[in-house]
């Protein structure tokens, strides 16, 4: 049977990547720096629960010595902070990383599969939608950091056995995603309007998105590591793009109450539109998005307690 390892499993996308990866037989290893007790209670008897410091290059050998496939979805920091702590971010989330990937090259993984993002790793658009080869030109802190470490994760692999594939995800949401610290535009929309407080909107809200349901994340995810390891970068998102006021309608539409807003300047660390092209996916992995984006919302907002 083959063993998955899942760095940051607690996560919104952790968790539902091992309840899939469960459903579907494989031997799945959960990996984080804590687990939640009901994280605990779903899992213990469904997967092996393992604490882990992926700087800690001894314990992170020992821990992850057996297993097939590793897929890392730990980062520490989000595109929200923008460029506030450029520094903190080399430290806690480039030198970490490469380390942890050391570690699972002299341990035998098998192929490591590292969650990257599209939404900020190519900064502002030469072309839409954004292919692979794009120039990346990240414009935050976030983006560089994934930039960097899927640098070194491609260079730490040439020199050895180990395969890897980098998924360049657009903006995932859905079910579990908690919209805390501003991570996640549809899952802070619902809080704030849960909260009974106004969404603050950066610039005039035409900015454009490339949204992926959480179903169709999981898929591309899963497909990955069936596959095993491409060597290739690959986006993967719905290659549609949507405003924010788009968004925030579709939204209104589903729970029949308007969304209160309040405008602020656009920050210079975002970008006016990003939408991804998907089509390298399909053709590498055998993927492409099914769920489509008002079916995704009428999901999430069935799901959210408001």
């Amino acid at each position: 049977m083959t063993v998955v390892g899942i760095l940051g499993a607690n996560g919104f996308i952790g968790r539902h990547l091992a309840r899939e990866l469960v459903r579907t037989g494989y031997d799945v290893v959960c990996f984080a720096r804590q687990f939640p007790i009901d994280f605990q209670e779903e899992f213990q008897k469904r997967a092996r629960l393992q604490f882990i410091e992926l700087s800690d290059t001894l314990n992170a050998y020992t821990k992850i010595k057996g297993i097939d496939h590793i897929v890392q979805l730990i980062n520490t920091t989000n595109p929200s902070l923008g460029n506030s702590m450029v520094v903190a971010d080399i430290k806690e989330n480039v030198v970490p990383q490469v380390s942890f990937i050391q570690s699972c090259i002299e341990a035998g993984v098998k192929s490591f599969t590292f969650l990257s993002s599209g939404g900020t790793v190519y900064g502002v658009p030469l072309t839409v939608p954004i292919d692979e080869d794009h120039p990346c030109r990240p414009l935050n802190s976030y983006g560089m950091t994934k930039l960097v470490t899927e640098q070194y994760l491609h260079m730490l692999c040439t020199a050895s056995a180990m395969r890897f594939n980098i998924l360049r995800v657009a903006n995932p949401f859905g079910p579990g995603q908690l919209g805390i610290g501003g991570q996640g535009l549809i899952a802070t929309v619902l809080q704030k309007h849960a909260k009974g407080e106004p969404l603050t909107i950066f610039g005039d809200g035409s900015s454009q998105r490339d949204y992926i349901y959480i179903e169709d994340t999981i898929g591309a995810i899963v497909s990955a590591v069936e596959v095993g390891g491409t060597n290739s970068v690959i986006n993967i998102g719905s290659g549609e793009g949507r405003s924010i006021l788009d968004v925030i309608s579709t939204i209104e539409s589903c729970i029949s109450v308007p969304i209160e807003r309040v405008h602020v300047r656009s920050r210079s660390t975002d970008t006016s539109i990003n939408i991804l092209d998907v089509k390298k996916a399909k053709q590498l992995l055998g993927w492409q998005p099914q769920v489509t984006f008002r079916e995704g919302i009428s999901k999430t907002v069935a799901q959210f307690s408001l």
